[in-house]
Parts: C-alpha cells; structure tokens; sequence
C-alpha cells in the first residue's frame, strides 16, 4: 500500500514503481478508481466513484473516459453511451 503526503491511497500492482495493472486509488478528496493502470494512468476497464455522489463504470485510455461507458449522477440521472477522451461523443442514451 502507497500512502501520498496528501492523504492519497493506493493498493494494487506496480511496475517500475508506478501503479501498472489492477489497482485501487482512493483521493484525500473521497474520489476513488479502482480498474485498470497503466505508468500511473487510468487505461482500460474501471470504475470512478466520485465524492459528489457521481459514478463512471467503462473504458479509459490516457486517463480519460473513451469508449462505451456509463456515467450515473447523484441525483439518479444515467447516460450509457460513446466517451472520446472524456468527452460525450457518438450515440448515446440518457
């Protein structure tokens, strides 16, 4: 386990001392990821549990939602469509 001298977390698989593989990251903030890494990036399949009540289950690339994924608000309100770069773009359904 990495504790950050910011009250960051994380605990999972490394590889040239970054978070490479499966991992779980928890912000001091309450934000937490678990899913997949890549040199200390989001990449590939995962989760973002956001400290405001909103959540994102899908593929990242670079750290950003891309892909078909869904994003659900506190407030109950779903979009499950296409991300580019953590952008809403294509087809999708609110």
């Amino acid at each position: 386990m990495w504790q950050g001298k910011h009250g960051d977390s994380y605990i999972g698989e490394w590889k040239n001392s970054k978070a490479d593989g499966h991992g779980v990251h928890i912000w001091s903030n309450g934000d937490r990821y678990e899913g997949q890494w890549i040199t200390c990036l989001k990449h590939g399949f995962g989760t973002d549990i956001f400290s405001n009540g909103d959540t994102y289950i899908g593929p990242y690339s670079h750290g950003k939602p891309d892909g078909l994924g869904t994003y659900i608000w506190e407030n109950g309100a779903i979009f499950e469509g296409m991300f580019k770069m953590g952008v809403k773009e294509g087809k999708g359904v609110w």
